[in-house]
């Protein structure tokens, strides 16, 4: 009964659009996203170096097996890289800040061509609300922050706030 159903989908899917297959190839992605597949997501996250091996013995599959399933998050793009985490306490970063900003007439443009040349950001959104970017700044001092301050000044208002201490990392 299951096999007929089955093909009774696929027959349904190939008698679509195909902007509706894409949804369907999407869905069926999504509903990849089974327990070990988010386990190992997990593992991951924790740390990207982790062995397949050690991976399996954390949730109970056997190192090609998620090797197979890592290689098919990256393919189907649910994995889009690797990454390292960086203390930044040792390039003497003292401040980070998150910084928003509210364009001011015509600025907008400018800004978003120049925000990538400004080695203090660290992230940068378009945001909805009475501000238009939410930037995360890593600076080294007082002065510093001063100085950016002054230097994106000529694209708007902004308001920081200065982070204390990590809650969820």
């Amino acid at each position: 009964a299951i096999l007929v159903v089955s093909l009774s989908i696929t027959t349904q899917i190939c008698n679509i659009s195909f902007e509706t297959k894409d949804i369907y190839i999407q869905m069926a992605l999504i509903m990849k996203l089974d327990e070990f597949n988010l386990q190992i997501l997990d593992c991951l996250k924790e740390n990207a170096r982790i062995s397949f091996a050690q991976i399996g013995k954390i949730v109970g599959l056997t190192a090609p097996a998620v090797a197979q399933r890592v290689q098919s998050l990256e393919k189907s793009g649910v994995i889009e890289g690797f990454t390292i985490k960086i203390n930044e306490d040792h390039f003497g970063v003292d401040i980070r800040a998150i910084i928003t900003l509210k364009y001011g007439m015509g600025k907008r443009a400018a800004f978003m061509l120049k925000v990538k040349e400004f080695s203090e950001v660290r992230s940068c959104y378009m945001v909805t609300g009475d501000d238009c970017v939410v930037m995360m700044v890593y600076l080294r001092n007082n002065q510093h922050l001063v100085d950016f301050l002054d230097r994106i000044s000529e694209y708007g208002i902004s308001k920081t706030s200065i982070i204390l201490e990590d809650l969820v990392k």
